[in-house]
């Protein structure tokens, strides 16, 4: 009886859950604890947003590593992750999936709203995989939630959800598999490396009033109103405009709150935005939306000529 008591016990795998790291994005280090959190781990799985390919790399010497793409990626990692993977793992069969709708259109439509229909639609897709477990991600909002017969695991983010705002509890996941097929999985806050027990979401609850406890504001508050309205505009080339701002929000994340100057600077001096883009963000952030100098060729002028016929004189 011991025996078999003490054989049921035994972990026979040890999985990291992550998700959401936008890497060099929104976040440009793993965090230092990771390692001793996920201290001999067996697999990381990694639930999308995954941001430059280089994290996985830096995931890979912790352990092996399994990704799928999320919706707020470069085209090249869409294109190299799978939008789902389904894995089987010592009787345990688990879906991996970022969550979002494929098509923009439809995500941009479905993200207001309850969390129960929400939920629902990710414990259908794993039920239509024949998973036992679904782990994902891209709510930034981490949740352990028991739906009939599956379990839904978001390990919650690395990352804030936009280049507006903090995450304020940077979180991550371990899932440990025992020989008698009972698993357990855990919350971890990756800064203080210790384990955490988050709210479960209401079906009822709108989802912006859950996601909003893990987002905090990195703009001064009188630019809030225009951030909403910068959100609603239609762009020509949103990348061009997310690395535009990288290097603002990058230099706020841990350091002061980003100002309107800022803003309208980085949208008056990037020589990638289109035009079209420059003239709606600086409408809503300016009065004054005029190009910057430098992207005009400068003229060669007869004084110029002058001048420098005077300096040879010299």
């Amino acid at each position: 009886m011991t025996t078999t008591r003490l054989m049921t016990q035994t972990i026979v795998a040890s999985i990291g859950l992550i998700s959401d790291t936008h890497f060099q994005h929104r976040s440009f280090e793993l965090p230092p604890g990771l390692a001793e959190l996920w201290a001999g781990v067996d697999l990381i799985l990694h639930a999308g947003d995954v941001g430059e390919l280089e994290v996985l790399d830096e995931l890979g010497e912790l352990a092996p590593v399994v990704a799928v793409h999320g919706n707020d990626e470069p085209e090249y990692v869409q294109q190299t992750l799978p939008y789902q993977h389904l894995l089987a793992l010592h009787g345990l069969c688990i879906l991996l999936l970022h969550s979002h709708y494929p098509d923009p259109i439809e995500e941009k439509a479905n993200r207001p709203g309850p969390w129960g229909p929400k939920l629902m639609r990710i414990a259908d897709l794993g039920r239509q995989a024949g998973a036992d477990i679904v782990v994902y991600g891209h709510t930034h909002v981490p949740l352990i939630t028991p739906y009939r017969d599956i379990l839904l695991f978001n390990p919650g983010a690395l990352a804030s959800g936009t280049y507006f705002t903090r995450q304020v509890t940077r979180s991550a996941g371990r899932l440990e598999v025992k020989a008698d097929g009972a698993f357990e999985v855990t919350h971890w806050n990756v800064d203080t490396g210790q384990p955490c027990v988050f709210a479960a979401a209401d079906p009822d609850e709108e989802f912006q009033r859950l996601a909003s406890r893990y987002q905090d504001w990195l703009v001064e508050p009188d630019l809030i109103p225009d951030i909403h309205s910068l959100r609603e505009l239609t762009y020509e080339n949103l990348r061009a405009v997310v690395r535009a701002l990288t290097p603002v929000y990058r230099r706020r994340l841990n350091d002061g709150l980003i100002s309107r100057a800022d803003l309208i600077e980085a949208v008056r001096l990037s020589s990638s935005i289109a035009e079209q883009d420059r003239a709606g963000m600086l409408a809503l952030l300016d009065l004054d939306p005029r190009p910057p100098r430098f992207l005009s060729k400068p003229r060669r002028s007869g004084l110029c000529k002058i001048r420098k016929k005077g300096a040879d004189h010299d």
